[in-house]
Formats: C-alpha cells, structure tokens, sequence
C-alpha cells in the first residue's frame, strides 16, 4: 500500500519554486492537504472525504446554492464576490472550517482578523474543488433535465 505523502508546509510569505517534474503533484491532487501555522498553532487544513461530505451537506447547501446560482447568472466570480458569499452564511462557513482545520470552534471565532482571513483563505484553497464540484454537477444536472424535457413530447390520449 502507498504511504502518505506528509502534507505540505506553507508561510504566510510563499516563495516561487521552480515547477515539479511530471506526476510529482499526484498526489497533492489526491490529498491537497496544507500545514501552516496560524495565531502560534500548528493547522493542517485538509479537503473534505465522502462520507464527511455527505454529513456535513446541511451545513454547505445554503452556500452552495447561493454559488451555484452566482455561477449560473455570471459565471465563475471572484475571490472577492466568494468571500462575500461566503459572509452571508458565516454560522456554517465558522464550522466547516472548523471541521476541515480539526480545531475548535471558539479558537476560530477568536481569531484576530488578520489569522481569520488566513484560516478562510487556507480553507478556500484546499476546498474550492469539493463545493466547486457540487455547483458544477449541478449545472451538469440541471441541463440534462432540461435537455430531457425539451425531448419530450405528449402524446395524446
């Protein structure tokens, strides 16, 4: 069996590293998740699995369905227009990325802004793909039935 990859460490400070050789991000991909030290703590912010993602769905739909509709009328927005969305739905925004670091909920909530907004930007990057997944399979959703009711045709009684 393959060991794990320990995950990466990141500053606060990135540098520009030359690029890696092929297939050396593989399992990056896999496992996106990320180190940092936040606020004197250490934080691996890791992507959320299956089944957690199944149970925490009560949590994220609201969020995702706001994206999801922010995607549909104008495309894919900007961090900024994400971070905003993401301040509509703050309660469960607090708890996913308490969920995702591992920490408790009140250490989140007593962060100074400048360690928040690392904590949610570090969550965003190793997130983005599992909430950007379910808005596109979504859309991916709504036109096959669209598609499928544009096909069918009554037929007389």
């Amino acid at each position: 069996m393959a060991k794990r990859k320990p995950p990466k460490v990141i500053t606060a400070d990135p540098v520009a590293v030359a690029p890696a050789a092929d297939g050396a991000d593989d399992l990056a991909i896999l496992h996106p998740d990320l180190s940092v030290k936040i606020a004197g703590r250490a934080i691996v912010m890791r992507e959320y699995g299956f089944i957690e993602g199944l149970k925490l769905n009560p949590l994220y739909k609201p969020f995702v369905d706001d994206l999801h509709d922010q995607v549909v009328s104008g495309g894919v927005p900007p961090l900024n227009e994400i971070v905003g969305i993401m301040a509509n739905h703050t309660d469960s925004i607090e708890q996913l990325i308490a969920a995702a670091a591992d920490v408790e909920l009140d250490w989140v909530r007593g962060l100074n802004d400048k360690d928040g907004s690392e904590l949610l930007y570090l969550w965003w990057t190793v997130n983005a793909p599992f909430f950007m997944r379910r808005v596109f399979d979504r859309i991916r959703a709504d036109r096959a039935v669209a598609a499928a009711r544009a096909g069918a045709t009554s037929t007389p009684s």
